[in-house]
């Protein structure tokens, strides 16, 4: 009796005679085919999976390798086809950490307009609007003396007094900030 037809009689025996002979020239070859290990060893393990499965449905006039290398290369195809569907798919996919950082990042400026805000509620009104005009609405410090009718040189004190008042609250914000970003 040939292996083929001892498989479709349920010999586990045929099965691993016909496993120990084939499964390193199915790999060699799905190696070629497909240049990946992991994916020729899958494939392999597939094969041998259906052989078993399906050993009913062999042809017992077919040799036993070519039915073989016919199912692996079958196999090798559904493989591929799963992997790209997979990929598209993954391809397609929003990324959630993106979205999270966006939503944190959005938060954090948030509450760094915020604190900001309240810093400058606490300059002296000529001095918060000397500050909100060149860095809120980049006016020039020229645009700024004539639009509140002061020199430029007050308007460049007025803005030094402000960033020494607001910058080393300022950067305790930043480094806050930044300690945030890498949680």
């Amino acid at each position: 009796m040939d292996r083929v037809s001892e498989l479709r009689n349920n010999s586990e025996t045929a099965f691993e005679s016909i496993f120990v002979e084939y499964r390193f020239p199915l790999y060699s070859f799905l190696l070629r085919k497909i240049a990946s290990d992991f994916v020729a060893r899958e494939v392999v393990q597939l094969t041998f999976i259906k052989l078993w499965r399906y050993r009913h449905h062999l042809d017992p006039n077919m040799d036993i390798a070519i039915q073989l290398f016919r199912m692996a290369k079958t196999t090798l195809i559904d493989e591929l086809r799963k992997i790209q569907v997979r990929e598209k798919h993954y391809a397609a996919m929003p990324l959630p950490a993106v979205a999270t950082d966006h939503v944190m990042d959005t938060v954090n400026c948030n509450d760094v307009k915020n604190r900001l805000a309240k810093l400058l509620e606490l300059l002296p009104p000529k001095r918060r609007e000397v500050f909100e005009l060149s860095r809120l609405h980049c006016r020039s410090n020229s645009e700024i003396a004539e639009i509140l009718s002061i020199s430029p040189k007050t308007v460049e004190n007025h803005l030094t007094l402000a960033l020494r008042f607001i910058r080393p609250f300022f950067s305790c914000i930043l480094i806050i900030f930044a300690n945030l970003v890498m949680l």
